[in-house]
């Protein structure tokens, strides 16, 4: 086994893997949220002032150029989600080859594609994007920490910079980087003013996507609108009673408690000086993972990197890790029916149907997707009745109060501006009764039932 041919087998695998779901449509909610923010971007909406969500510009940044080809739009972020991934899990081999040998590469980087994807990775979620630059942020620190060049450090701190402008749970495992990197230094006997110094320009380094995002912003006089997406808005949203948040906590640990355990075990078992830093990055990633509620499980895509090193680690002197590891992989392979028996052509077919229901009765007019998926607007081309299409937003209770306005009030307003068509799935526990009231209401005095897609009912108005 040679670097090279791991590399190879692990594009291989990549490609199985996730090319049945290219294309797909419906694989993730936030995902349709995320391309139809991407595409209003290129009709000249500003996220924020125009499309609103709370995600960071280097997020939809990614999804904006994956459409700059041309083509189907969701293969296209769905062919750059895979190049992605792709390129971790080369990253990871190259790490563990550096380190203990090919074969563990080719573990490693396999256990890191198998378990993102059961983590609901299989399309474009954030860290499938920015784990590539985690990946070589760490890299970067660990060759700091070690004594290497001042441009190591550079390097760390503005990749993970970059990586905070696509997600900004990025920010744990940034924290450590640039602490594993001071210690490293304070070990070689710097002074303590140059530590300070030091950690001035690191975090100087680390925050410039940031400020260099907010200074177009602010130049343009909307800085308050960005502070309020990125910051406030963050911290707004609330957790409802009807949150399953244990059984969230419990699926996850679940999903990860093979490849967590076989990790630490590799860790352990590392002679080598790496031990520590792999040690405390997963530590971080984990400490990242419990500290932002409500858990929902992609949430933990980001543990899969340090898990993967450990993986890795672990098959170093034994084949038993691997056999233990192939038996959950198998089991989430059969569990998702991959290649998930034509899924993907299934989804764009009733997606196509969906849009052909809408656009027969909206005519000129915006469709409103109160409790619906984006891909509504997506595959349609429907425009917006309102700078909040995320259903979520207007819709659920834990985002009252998170938005910046009353979902009551815009609900109200977009009513009153008479749209042709409403989309909406049977309201849940989890719904803002408020929103969910004034849509009813509407709904007997002005629209008819005109249809049922995909589990949402269509209403056309009438008068």
């Amino acid at each position: 086994m040679t670097l090279r041919r791991a590399w190879l087998i692990l594009c291989l695998a990549a490609v199985a893997l996730r090319l049945p779901d290219v294309g797909n449509p419906l694989i993730d909610y936030d995902e349709q949220m995320y391309l139809l923010v991407a595409r209003r971007m290129w009709d000249g909406a500003w996220p924020y002032i125009d499309i609103w969500d709370r995600k960071p510009i280097g997020l939809f940044l990614v999804y904006a150029g994956s459409q700059a080809f041309g083509g189907d739009p969701i293969v296209a972020y769905h062919l750059l989600a895979l190049l992605c991934v792709a390129g971790t899990a080369m990253l990871i081999a190259t790490w563990l080859t550096r380190i203990a040998s090919p074969w563990c590469g080719l573990v490693g980087g396999l256990v890191y594609m198998l378990w993102i994807a059961s983590l609901g990775g299989r399309g474009g979620q954030a860290p499938v994007y920015y784990e590539p630059l985690v990946a070589a942020a760490a890299w970067a620190a660990w060759r700091a920490a070690r004594g290497g060049r001042r441009g190591w450090t550079a390097a760390a701190m503005l990749l993970a910079g970059v990586a905070l402008q696509i997600k900004p749970t990025v920010v744990f495992e940034g924290c450590f980087f640039g602490a594993a990197i001071l210690f490293g230094d304070w070990r070689r006997g710097r002074a303590l003013l140059a530590l300070a110094g030091e950690a001035a320009a690191m975090i100087a380094l680390a925050l410039a996507p940031t400020l260099l995002a907010y200074g177009v912003y602010a130049v343009c006089g909307h800085g308050q609108a960005w502070w309020f997406a990125n910051v406030d808005s963050i911290f707004l949203r609330g957790i409802t009673p009807s949150d399953p948040v244990g059984g969230r906590v419990i699926n996850t640990a679940t999903i990860v408690a093979i490849p967590l355990a076989v990790a630490i075990y590799g860790i352990a078992r590392h002679a080598g000086p790496m031990r520590p830093f792999l040690a405390g990055w997963l530590a971080a990633a984990l400490l990242g993972w419990l500290a932002i509620p409500p858990y929902l499980v992609h949430y933990a895509m980001p543990l899969m990197l340090p898990i993967a090193l450990g993986a890795g680690l672990a098959v170093r002197r034994s084949w038993a890790p691997a056999a233990l590891l192939a038996i959950p992989a198998g089991w989430f392979l059969w569990l998702s029916g991959y290649p998930h028996r034509g899924e993907t052509a299934m989804a764009r077919r009733a997606v196509v149907a969906s849009a052909r229901l809408i656009d027969r009765y909206r005519g000129r007019g915006c469709a409103y997707i109160f409790l619906g998926p984006p891909a509504f607007y997506n595959a349609s081309g429907s425009c917006l009745p309102t700078r909040y299409p995320f259903s979520e937003h207007l819709g659920n209770i834990s985002e009252r109060g998170a938005i910046g306005i009353d979902p009551q009030v815009e609900v109200a307003r977009i009513l009153a501006s008479r749209p042709p068509v409403i989309v909406s799935r049977r309201p849940g526990s989890g719904d803002n009764p408020a929103t969910v009231a004034l849509v009813r209401t509407a709904v007997r005095s002005h629209y008819r039932r005109v249809g049922t897609t995909l589990g949402y009912a269509v209403y056309a108005r009438t008068n």
